[in-house]
């Protein structure tokens, strides 16, 4: 049996809820499936499931969400072998902080990061990018040219109006682009996502798109912006890259317990690094294409489905091959 989460908190989305387009995915497949309410306590303490029985389920940014998950999913990872999100996993994720000691205690390239509490705690060279510990994409995130610069107002604060600090800080790399890579058991997804910030809306660093409406982001549950302009990012694929996601592959595994990661990497004068990671990631492959660990090739695929709404088909492509590496 397969206990699927209804994640109906992240229905409006553009992307939507992951739990009807995969209840049906694994219903096709002749699956047992049962979908249930993973955020309420009662359902939760009532489930008795067999040793081989499989929990999935999308616990995501929302801070609702992330309020009862951290009631729930204790319980859950006590009653079932075998999950997604695992304990491991989940234990790093919206939290910047422990991915960077996570990164440097098993060799990951990363960049130096401080955590900063106040302006008085700035000791590194200018400009800086600094960060809050949690957000999304470039969610609480600020590129300081000098030290004069930083300054804790509502400019610099965002959509939460929340003080900038506590944060992390890192050096500027003045880079174009970052990759983003789903990274599976059997392969990988990988695009670039361009740094547009220099040219087009500057008060949105790295990416330069547009914010939405404060309104939609707290009332509807819409991201804080525009998604940022992608590039197929196949054709970079070179012996180091190549040697830095193997590396992850492994780590992801052995070390979070987990079929699946995305990473966002980018290459610096110093070679790659890899900026943060998260188990609950969009699934977005934008260029139909995927690398097999298999073959060593690059496969161009088709991934329309009657699954799922037409805007969200290349969405679902990834979130299937998430569903395939469990059930295999």
């Amino acid at each position: 049996m397969i206990y699927l989460h209804r994640d109906s908190i992240y229905e409006n989305q553009t992307i939507g809820s992951w739990a009807i387009p995969i209840f049906k995915y694994l219903r096709k497949k002749g699956k047992q499936v049962k979908l249930i309410d993973a955020h309420d306590l009662e359902v939760v303490n009532n489930l008795k499931p067999n040793e081989d029985d499989l929990f999935f389920g999308r616990f995501g940014h929302d801070a609702a969400d992330k309020k009862m998950s951290k009631k729930t999913l204790p319980i859950v990872w006590k009653k079932f072998k075998n999950t997604f999100p695992s304990a491991e996993s989940y234990y790093h994720y919206d939290d910047k902080l422990k991915q960077y000691n996570f990164m440097t205690e098993n060799n990951i390239p990363c960049l130096e990061t401080f955590y900063v509490k106040s302006k008085k705690d700035i000791d590194i060279e200018f400009p800086i990018v600094m960060k809050k510990t949690w957000g999304a994409g470039s969610e609480q995130v600020n590129y300081f040219e000098t030290i004069d610069d930083v300054i804790d107002n509502k400019k610099n604060r965002g959509w939460t109006l929340q003080s900038i600090y506590p944060s992390l800080i890192q050096r500027y790399q003045d880079v174009d682009f970052d990759y983003r890579v789903l990274l599976y058991n059997s392969g990988f997804i990988i695009y670039k996502r361009l740094n547009e910030w220099k040219t087009k809306n500057k008060d949105n660093f790295p990416y330069g798109t547009e914010w939405r409406d404060r309104k939609d982001v707290l009332e509807k549950r819409k991201s804080l912006i525009h998604g940022p302009s992608l590039a197929d990012a196949f054709d970079d694929l070179n012996d180091d890259l190549m040697t830095l996601i193997k590396k992850l592959k492994d780590i992801q595994i052995n070390k979070l317990n987990s079929y699946y990661m995305s990473w966002d990497i980018i290459k610096t004068n110093d070679g790659y690094k890899v900026l943060e990671f998260s188990a609950i990631s969009t699934m977005f492959n934008p260029f139909s294409k995927f690398y097999s660990f298999s073959d060593n090739t690059i496969i161009k695929e088709n991934t329309r489905s009657v699954l799922a709404p037409i805007h969200r088909y290349k969405e679902f492509d990834g979130i299937k091959k998430l569903i395939d590496e469990y059930i295999k």
